[in-house]
C-alpha cells in the first residue's frame, strides 16, 4: 500500500477527538472533506475504521489497532518537525570549528562573543590542531568549517573564502636586543625563535626568506605563536609571529624594520562542498564576515 500520509493524519485527528466537528476545526478542513478522506483511507486499506453513531465516531477494533500505531508514528514526525524548527530558528544546535589557538584569539573570539549573545543555546566546539589535521577532519564531515592562515590547499571538494589579513613579522624585546638587521641574511646572526616547520606560518616564512635568497636557521623551534611571543619577551631571541598577538600581551615588544618587506598573512575559511552547512554554522559564518 502507498497511503498518503495526510489521510493518516486526518484519521488520527478524528479518532483522537472522537468527533468530526472538532477534527474539522483542528485541521481547518470541511466535514465533507474529512468524511471523504476517511472513506478513501478505508478503501485503500480494505477495512472499516469507524462506526458512525449519535455518540460520534467510534473506532472499530481494527481502527483502534491502527490508531495506536499511527499515533506513535505521527508523534515522532511532529517531534522531528519541532526539533528541526528549533535548529532552524537557532534555539538549538551545535557548531564544530577547526582553528589554531592563535587564530581563535585573533579571529574567532569576538565573533563567538557576539554570536553567543544572540544565540545562547547554540553549543560551540572548537578543535585546535595543525591545519593539515583540521582539513582532513573537515573532509570527513567531523567539522563544519576550518579557519586557517594562508592557502596552498588544492582540495577540489572544499570551498575557500578569504576572511581577512593579519600583520606578521619579527619582534624583539629592546631590553635584550637592538634592531641592527638590514637584510634577511642578518637574521641568522641572531637567535631566532620560530614555529616548527610543519606549521603554515613557518612554511610561509621559509618561502619569504627564500625569495630573499636566505634559509633561516632558528635556535629554537616551538609549537605555537604564543610560545614564540613568550620566549621573545623574556629575551631568548628574536621571534616571528603575528604582531597584534604579540603586542596585545606585551606592549613593550618592538618590530624589526625589516618587517616592511614581509606581506600580511591571509586568513581563509574552508567548508566542505559535499556537505550543506547547518543553520547555526551558516549564521555564524556571517558573524565572521
Amino acid at each position: 500500500m502507498n497511503v498518503n500520509l495526510e489521510l493518516y493524519r486526518i484519521f488520527y485527528t478524528v479518532a483522537k477527538n472522537n468527533n468530526m466537528t472538532k477534527a474539522s476545526e483542528e485541521l481547518f478542513i470541511s466535514q465533507p472533506a474529512i468524511s471523504q478522506a476517511i472513506k478513501k483511507l478505508e478503501n485503500q486499506i480494505g477495512g472499516t475504521l469507524f462506526l458512525r453513531s449519535n455518540k460520534g465516531m467510534e473506532l472499530t477494533e481494527e481502527g483502534k489497532m491502527l490508531y495506536e500505531h499511527i499515533k506513535g508514528a505521527l508523534e515522532l514526525i511532529d517531534n522531528a518537525e519541532n526539533e528541526f524548527t528549533a535548529f532552524k530558528d537557532l534555539s538549538k544546535g551545535e557548531i564544530k570549528i577547526g582553528c589554531s589557538t592563535t587564530l581563535t584569539k585573533l579571529v574567532l573570539i569576538d565573533a563567538i562573543q557576539e554570536f553567543h549573545t544572540d544565540y545562547p543555546n547554540i553549543n560551540i566546539k572548537i578543535e585546535n590542531h595543525l591545519t593539515s589535521h583540521l582539513i582532513n577532519e573537515l573532509k570527513l564531515g567531523k567539522l563544519d568549517f576550518v579557519i586557517f592562515n594562508e592557502s596552498n590547499i588544492k582540495e577540489t571538494n572544499l570551498n575557500l573564502k578569504k576572511l581577512k589579513e593579519l600583520k606578521q613579522g619579527f619582534i624583539y624585546n629592546p631590553k635584550y636586543f637592538e634592531d641592527n638587521i638590514t637584510t634577511f641574511k642578518d637574521l641568522n646572526n641572531k637567535p631566532l625563535i620560530l614555529q616548527k616547520g610543519e606549521s603554515n606560518s613557518r612554511k610561509l616564512l621559509n618561502h619569504i626568506a627564500l625569495e630573499h635568497n636566505t634559509y633561516l636557521e632558528p635556535q629554537m623551534e616551538v609549537v605555537s605563536q604564543e610560545l614564540v611571543t613568550e620566549f621573545t619577551n623574556i629575551g631568548l631571541g628574536i621571534g616571528f609571529t603575528l604582531i597584534d598577538l604579540a603586542k596585545r600581551k606585551y606592549p613593550n615588544l618592538r618590530e624589526l624594520n625589516i618587517n616592511k618587506d614581509i606581506p600580511n598573512m591571509q586568513v581563509f575559511l574552508a567548508t566542505n562542498k559535499s556537505i550543506s552547512p547547518t543553520f547555526a554554522s551558516k549564521t555564524f559564518i556571517n558573524y565572521l564576515q
